[in-house]
C-alpha cells in the first residue's frame, strides 16, 4: 500500500490516540480539551466547543479549555462571547501577552478604540518585542490621527520586522501626514524595494514626491500605480 493510502486514516489515528492518552473516564478534564483542539484542526468548530464546554463543565478554572473556547467563539465572529472568555483567561493569569492581544483585537472590531489600545498597551508591556500588538497599536493611532505615537509603534515594529513592507508603507503616510516629506519618501522607497507589487505604496510616494516638487518622480509612481492597479482589477 502506498503512503497516500496511510494518510488516508491519519484523522482516525490520531483520535485513536486522543482516546488511548485521554483514557475512557469521561471525568477527565484535559481529554475533552484535547478532544476539543483534534475537532478544531478538523474546522469542526462547533463539536469543539462542545468539548471545550464539557472541560469546563469538569473543571471551570481550566485556562486553556477557556483561552481555546475563546479562540473558537472568535473563529464564528461571536465576539460578545469570545471577549468574556478571554476575560476568563486574564482572570486566572492576568500577564498573558496573547490574551490580551486578541481581546484587543475583539474590541478594535467591537469599535471600542480606547479598550483595544489599553489592552495591546498591557501586552507590550509585558512583552516588548510583541510585533503584532506594536504594530496593531500603530494602525489604530494612525486612525486616531495621532501620528506621533503612531510612528513609534511602527518603528517598534521594524526593529522586530525589518523587512515588512506594509509597516514601511504605513510609516510613511503617517511621516507623510506630518509633513515630512523626506522620511516618508525613505520609507516609502523601503516598502517598494521589499514588495514592488504593492499599488497603493506607489500611489502614497506620488503624493510625497508631488508635495516636495519632485514632479518628474511622482509622475513615475503615478504610472507605476495604474498599471498594477489595472492588474489587481
Amino acid at each position: 500500500m502506498r503512503l497516500s493510502s496511510y494518510l488516508r486514516y491519519f484523522p482516525l489515528l490520531l483520535l485513536l490516540i486522543i482516546f488511548v492518552v485521554g483514557g475512557c473516564g469521561v471525568q477527565d478534564p484535559d481529554y475533552y480539551n484535547r478532544l476539543g483542539v483534534y475537532l478544531d484542526s478538523q474546522n469542526k468548530i462547533d463539536d469543539a466547543m462542545r468539548n471545550y464546554k464539557k472541560t469546563l463543565r469538569i473543571d471551570p478554572s481550566n485556562r486553556e479549555a477557556h483561552y481555546n473556547l475563546a479562540v473558537a467563539y472568535h473563529k464564528k465572529g461571536l465576539s460578545k462571547e469570545a471577549i468574556q472568555e478571554y476575560k476568563t483567561v486574564l482572570e486566572l493569569y492576568p500577564n498573558d501577552p496573547e490574551t490580551l492581544y486578541n481581546l484587543g483585537a475583539l474590541y478594535a472590531r467591537s469599535n471600542m478604540q480606547d479598550a483595544a489600545v489599553f489592552a495591546w498597551q498591557k501586552a507590550v508591556e509585558l512583552k516588548p518585542d510583541f510585533a503584532e500588538a506594536h504594530y496593531a497599536l500603530g494602525a489604530t493611532y494612525a486612525q486616531k490621527k495621532q501620528f506621533d505615537d503612531a510612528i513609534k509603534e511602527y518603528l517598534k515594529v521594524l526593529e522586530k520586522k525589518p523587512d515588512d513592507a506594509i509597516t514601511h508603507n504605513n510609516l510613511g503616510v503617517s511621516y507623510s501626514e506630518k509633513g515630512m516629506f523626506d522620511e516618508a519618501i525613505d520609507e516609502l522607497k523601503k516598502s517598494i524595494k521589499i514588495n514592488s507589487t504593492m499599488a497603493m505604496t506607489h500611489k502614497n510616494l506620488e503624493f510625497a514626491y508631488r508635495k516636495k516638487g519632485m514632479e518628474e518622480e511622482a509622475n513615475s509612481e503615478l504610472k507605476l500605480y495604474e498599471e498594477l492597479s489595472k492588474k489587481t482589477n
